[in-house]
């Protein structure tokens, strides 16, 4: 309907939805990456840059996921990040740090690889930062950064801060239930 009626200043709005949970359900994953990246380069030319870089925070996660290189998808990080900051989007572009930072940690750029602490938390550690988005009930950022903290953790066989982190998930009032990020929390949980 949207190709039809050339309405492409709404893709970066609708794709971000429909890519970030319905055709994760639906479709190859792979197949999702090219749409949510062409839904962010629309939507930097209309000028909804807020849901550009979300619809960039996507792509990053489906990178990952998609098994890409992990350098490939640091890359293209950075240089997402760099537009988000042109765009004066960084509180948007935060929901992607956790991510950040755990490439670096499976890439061996951190001196706890389980912890999600390093150059890409912006805090003085991930505590901090969590402790501050507890406080002001940042549930979106506290989603990405318990989520990923579990997942390093559990890579890394610290098996009692994963489930620490699934549990602080799931006491979330609205916890992002995407298919990926639903099923690594029931698979590690039960």
């Amino acid at each position: 309907i949207m190709q039809r009626m050339q309405a492409k200043e709404k893709y970066c709005r609708i794709y971000s939805l429909l890519y970030c949970t319905v055709f994760l359900k639906t479709n190859c994953m792979h197949s999702c990456l090219d749409p949510v990246l062409e839904a962010q380069r629309e939507g930097l030319k209309v000028g909804d840059t807020s849901y550009a870089t979300l619809c960039a925070v996507i792509y990053c996660n489906i990178a990952f996921r998609c098994k890409k290189k992990l350098s490939l998808v640091k890359k293209i990080s950075i240089y997402l990040k760099k537009e988000a900051k042109v765009y004066k989007q960084e509180s948007v572009w935060n929901l992607a740090l956790p991510l950040e930072q755990a490439i670096l940690n499976l890439m061996g750029y951190a001196e706890k690889p389980s912890l999600l602490d390093g150059d890409s938390i912006p805090r003085e550690s991930i505590d901090v930062w969590m402790a501050t988005a507890e406080r002001v009930k940042a549930d979106r950022l506290l989603c990405a950064l318990y989520y990923w903290q579990m997942l390093v953790a559990y890579m890394f066989d610290d098996i009692e801060l994963a489930i620490k982190m699934v549990e602080k998930y799931l006491d979330l009032k609205n916890p992002f239930e995407g298919l990926v990020v639903g099923s690594e929390v029931i698979f590690l949980y039960g």
